[in-house]
């Protein structure tokens, strides 16, 4: 039969061995009751694994645009050049370029002008361009070329547009993406899964799989052991 001395052995090794859980279930359910207050829910985490692992069905470009420095590809109205995500962007692309260190995406109505860091800086719409629709870009030289119904205009200073004939222009067009270039685009193209939700998984042990919410559930019966031994201990030695 145990004696005192031993529960009390027995209690301490098991306190040092729990102490790990005890401290994961503590600050990830603190996480999970005040998540308002820390504002997980206005948080995503895009990550292809995660979403896979989560079963969310990603976005696999597989077509875009060659811009020279990086390929163009998109998910709706989300466009991506290269692991870049570009701010402001809206509608299907029909072409895109880079010309002066500027990255022009065209769609049949409007025309974007990029940093390389991804931001938008200047939005062309329809009635500032020579025509619309839109049916392709391109360029010759540093000057962007637009393709419309009504005939291929040039720009020397990225706002005023003249008619031209000029040969030697270079059309930016459709074509498959390198493998390289899918797995980037697909990675920045991945769905967000909602901070909180995953913070709840982490602290419940679904995120590790079923088994792991079983063994988290032996862990807290093994943590209410050590308070009912500790509360035994207490009332033996008082």
């Amino acid at each position: 039969m145990m004696n005192i001395h031993d529960v009390r052995r027995w209690h301490g090794l098991a306190g040092a061995s729990f102490v790990f859980f005890w401290l994961y279930l503590l600050f990830s359910g603190l996480l999970v009751n005040h998540s308002d207050m820390f504002g997980l829910y206005k948080h995503e985490i895009r990550c292809s694994w995660l979403s896979n692992w989560y079963e969310i069905p990603a976005a696999e470009p597989k077509e875009g645009y060659d811009l020279g420095k990086g390929y163009l590809s998109w998910d709706g109205d989300r466009w991506v050049l290269d692991d870049v995500f570009l701010s402001g962007s809206t509608g299907r692309p029909v072409g895109a370029v880079e010309a002066g260190g500027i990255n022009y995406v065209a769609t049949a109505t409007d025309l974007f002008l990029y940093h390389s860091d991804g931001e938008l800086f200047e939005k062309r719409e329809k009635q500032f361009l020579p025509g619309y629709p839109i049916l392709a870009i391109g360029k010759t030289g540093a000057n962007v070329v637009l393709k419309t119904p009504f005939g291929v205009y040039v720009s020397e200073d990225k706002k005023n547009w003249k008619k031209t004939s000029v040969t030697g222009i270079t059309w930016s067009y459709l074509q498959d993406l390198p493998a390289e270039a899918r797995a980037r685009s697909a990675e920045v193209l991945a769905p967000g899964v909602p901070l909180q939700r995953v913070i709840q998984d982490i602290h419940s042990g679904r995120i590790f799989g079923r088994y792991a919410v079983w063994f988290l559930d032996v862990i807290s019966l093994a943590l209410l052991g050590l308070s009912i031994s500790g509360f035994w201990l207490y009332w033996r030695l008082r």
